[in-house]
């Protein structure tokens, strides 16, 4: 790659402007890059550079919040940084995406206008939309009794969900459809790194482009504190709809099963795969388990076990649920396994244990260890 020095140079220039966005303490923090495929804690910028060297600086990462967020399951993260992803396809053509970008920073910025906090954030182009990241001045609300009530039936923390909130409030429900950031997945680009899906493109410029920059000032999120509780009300009230949706499926579900001929049953058990079967679905794991959806457990339980959807959803949300206990998930599992669904319904398979060797090494080793285990 011509001019590497310069590179690394205008890239360490982008991390020091990224990071001036935190909250102290910067380090340990977690990064991601292409080549690694997943999230590694650094101990200071040399060590995230280095990483980001080795990836040839495509896709450099770094998480607005700190390694260290819980304690016993006990948020300890105040809300620090507010993020919004605005991604083209969700827009069509570049002058709606440009008027939604407009009205984002408007209803941001506007501090007399009721529900706006005032700031005056950082805006990237990332290749294919605008990443906006709003640092605040907030709070850790479960500390307040009017919001700790909520925990009691939540699967995350508050900070996360106000993440999540505000870029639906601050955008009017146009940020991007697949984007849930958490404080252990709010990932923010570097700029002057690439964006790989747009640097083979010659008509497209993958390289991550500063914008605007924002004023150094971190606004008070008080004025959304009123709307965010509404936010979770609502939020309650869907998730019981929602669960009561699924409680009749399920009923209705394992009638059909408990119908089924001993035939099909004993069919449904030759076609398993012991390695997955063993290695996979019988623990949880801590690391690994979107990959897991995609490349393993979606294409096998529709396409080697036969099973219905229904079923290879259940199967596939329980192992997620077991999963959570060991290590709290940073994506939503209904979103992730309805994406392994649709991508698997293609009729593709499983990767193999050879493949998976050269695909995803640590996984494979976790894997093997399991399977070798149960056959002794």
């Amino acid at each position: 790659m011509p001019g590497n020095d310069n590179l690394y140079h205008k890239i360490e220039d982008g991390f020091d402007f990224v990071v001036s966005h935190f909250q102290e303490p910067t380090f340990p923090r977690r990064i991601m890059t292409k080549g690694l495929g997943y999230q590694v804690e650094v101990f200071n910028k040399q060590e995230a550079m280095e990483y980001f060297k080795k990836s040839k600086y495509q896709d450099c990462r770094i998480n607005a919040y700190p390694s260290f967020t819980n304690y016993h399951g006990i948020n300890l993260t105040p809300i620090s940084f507010l993020m919004v992803d605005l991604d083209l396809k969700d827009f069509g053509t570049t002058k709606l995406l440009e008027r939604a970008l407009n009205k984002t920073k408007e209803k941001i910025g506007k501090q007399e206008k009721e529900g706006s906090i005032g700031g005056n954030p950082t805006v990237l182009w990332t290749g294919n939309g605008y990443h906006i990241y709003q640092p605040v001045s907030g709070l850790i609300l479960e500390e307040y009794e009017t919001f700790f009530e909520f925990t009691k039936y939540l699967d995350k923390d508050l900070t996360s969900l106000f993440i999540q909130f505000a870029e639906e409030y601050f955008t009017d429900y146009t940020a991007d459809r697949l984007h849930h950031p958490t404080v252990k997945s709010c990932l923010v680009r570097i700029p002057g790194s690439l964006n790989s899906k747009f640097i083979a493109k010659e008509w497209q410029d993958g390289e991550i482009k500063i914008i605007q920059r924002w004023d150094g000032i971190r606004p008070s999120i008080q004025p959304l504190i009123r709307d965010f509780r509404r936010w979770l009300i609502q939020k309650r009230i869907d998730d019981v709809e929602e669960l009561k949706k699924q409680e009749k499926k399920h009923a209705r579900f394992h009638m059909v099963i408990a119908s089924r001929s001993q035939k099909s049953q004993q069919q449904n058990q030759t076609n398993q795969i012991k390695w997955i079967e063993n290695g996979i679905l019988e623990k949880a794991l801590a690391d690994h388990r979107k990959y897991v959806i995609w490349r393993i457990l979606s294409p096998y339980l529709l396409n080697v076990r036969k099973l219905p959807k229904e079923e290879s959803y259940l199967i596939m949300k329980s192992w997620l649920d077991r999963c959570n206990k060991l290590e709290r998930l940073t994506f939503s599992a209904k979103a992730k396994i309805r994406e392994g669904l649709g991508g698997a319904g293609k009729g593709y398979y499983p990767i193999s244990l050879e493949k998976l060797k050269e695909e995803n090494k640590a996984l494979y080793d976790i894997v093997t260890s399991r399977y070798s285990n149960k056959q002794d």
